[in-house]
């Protein structure tokens, strides 16, 4: 546990040569689930038992926040690119009948910033930390128009999705081993889904929407033996109501969309070299089929990631795998969010949210500690979602994403945690 210090972490997006067609960048489904990161982004987002970042723990188990002692400030960011591709043969194609069809997203790159701010409360009499932070927490998109010649409906393809949240958190010591922490997020989510059409509905204009909403996460953190650690944390729904989204009959109605409950667990082992190499493991479960909007498109889902931390005098070297169940359902209706939608368009809406199908995730990081002067620290890690594909209907879809991202960690009188 480190003694005390303040940090400034700023990551800055490491732009790509030549950059492609890109789309949204996940974590899970449409949630980013600390990925990007200074430390944990070179771990696969693995942070639920012993995080080695300060926004790790504020969006993840505040519980661990604990672990953090003194004052740090972290800003964070990162840059992704993607590659998104839709195809359909035309054969019993609602959207186009027999028009076969094949588009790549033109969607730009994009930055995906983090603030973290940490507070040490035992100078005032209280053995824990407080937390404040700025993040984004979920995202979509792909943008199709002018893609394909003579077809209106692929030409008209374009959406997007981003939440912004912002969390207060704290993290306490109850015991010596255990601690216990609660996080309240104020969630900005901004709309633009241009994807599908009502059934009997001409394929009206979109305009960008945004509500507000709040959700809870609550999580422990238990110390077995020294060496072991366990974390668990739950988060509860974040939902949106999105005045006047959709033209239906000549009225606007609105969209409910919810960023799902989701249970995670953690385990952190530093026993080995020393206790210079951490091993930590993390297993998520989200809740999409009680999500409004992702509970016709999403089943729930499981993942799981595996990171490591190698200590080396002032250098520490990063690796991260995750693997996670596709939540896409191939069993889709015809209604979305309650309205009236044709399947095939439904089907269409899933090939086209793009990295989502994606179950593969490698990361590597490295850091340095004290460059140019002491508390001066750098980080740099990478990570990528493996190309993958999936069937909806007569429409295929294959994505990759990858990102990367640089950091600079100023520690005063301290060391962060490990």
């Amino acid at each position: 546990m480190s003694k005390g210090c303040f940090q400034v972490a700023i990551i800055l997006g490491v732009a790509l040569a030549s950059p492609p067609p890109a789309a949204r960048g996940q974590g899970y489904g449409t949630d980013t689930q600390n990925v990007m990161t200074p430390a944990a982004g070179g771990m696969a987002g693995v942070s639920v038992a012993m995080p080695q970042d300060v926004p790790a723990a504020i969006f993840g188990n505040p519980s661990t926040l604990s672990q953090f002692e003194g004052t740090q400030f972290t800003v964070s960011g990162g840059w992704v690119e993607g590659y998104p591709t839709i195809r359909n043969n035309g054969v019993n194609n609602q959207v186009n009948p027999g028009q076969p069809f094949s588009a790549t997203s033109r969607t730009q790159g994009f930055a995906a910033t983090e603030i973290g701010v940490a507070q040490d409360l035992r100078p005032i009499g209280m053995p824990g930390t407080f937390g404040f932070g700025v993040a984004g927490l979920s995202g979509l998109g792909a943008e199709y128009r002018g893609r394909v010649p003579d077809n209106d409906t692929i030409n008209n393809l374009s959406g997007e999705y981003f939440v912004l949240g912002v969390n207060l958190a704290a993290g306490v010591d109850l015991t010596d081993r255990l601690s216990a922490g609660a996080a309240l997020t104020l969630g900005t989510g901004f709309e633009q889904m241009g994807f599908v059409q009502l059934i009997g509905q001409p394929l009206g204009s979109t305009a960008m929407v945004h509500d507000y909403a709040l959700r809870g996460t609550f999580g422990f953190d238990y110390d077995l033996t020294g060496h072991d650690t366990l974390g668990f944390y739950y988060q509860t729904k974040l939902g949106f109501s999105f005045p006047d989204a959709v033209l239906v009959n000549g009225n606007y109605r609105d969209l409910s969309i919810d960023q799902p409950e989701t249970l995670g667990f953690g385990y952190a082992n530093r026993r080995l070299l020393g206790g210079n190499l951490l091993i930590a493991a993390d297993a998520y479960y989200k809740l999409w089929e009680d999500a409004a909007l992702w509970e016709d498109l999403f089943v729930n889902q499981w993942a799981l990631a595996v990171g490591s931390q190698l200590t080396r005098g002032r250098n520490k070297f990063r690796l991260g795998y995750s693997y996670n169940t596709n939540p896409l359902n191939h069993e889709v209706g015809s209604r979305l969010n309650g309205f009236p939608v044709a399947q095939s368009e439904i089907q269409l809406f899933q090939a086209a949210s793009t990295a989502t199908i994606n179950q593969h995730r490698i990361t590597t990081g490295i850091g340095r500690s004290d460059v140019l002067f002491r508390g001066l620290n750098l980080d740099l890690f990478a990570g990528g979602l493996l190309k993958a594909a999936d069937q909806f209907g007569n429409t295929e879809a294959s994505v990759a994403a990858y990102y990367a991202g640089l950091g600079l960690t100023w520690c005063y009188d301290a060391h962060v945690a490990q």
